[in-house]
């Protein structure tokens, strides 16, 4: 399991990702935040790198790791 996460989620009605204590947003839709993290994490230059995306159930899905293509932006 990776540690280092890039987090989405809601937050106030809108979308937001978090990686470190550092937090992105805010964006209008759940899918704007998962391309843009997966963006992120891909400039990190780390080889284990998730992200995962937290809902209103509090359940938690991975979305994308390392060595998974990413969105084209």
């Amino acid at each position: 399991m990776s540690s280092n996460h890039f987090v989405v989620s809601q937050r106030d009605s809108v979308w937001q990702f978090s990686f470190r204590g550092d937090v992105t947003g805010p964006f209008t839709s759940k899918d704007d935040a998962i391309n843009a993290a997966i963006l992120a994490a891909g400039k990190v230059g780390n080889t284990d790198v998730e992200v995962v995306v937290h809902d209103a159930d509090l359940l938690v899905e991975t979305v994308w790791r390392t060595g998974q293509d990413s969105p084209a932006g």
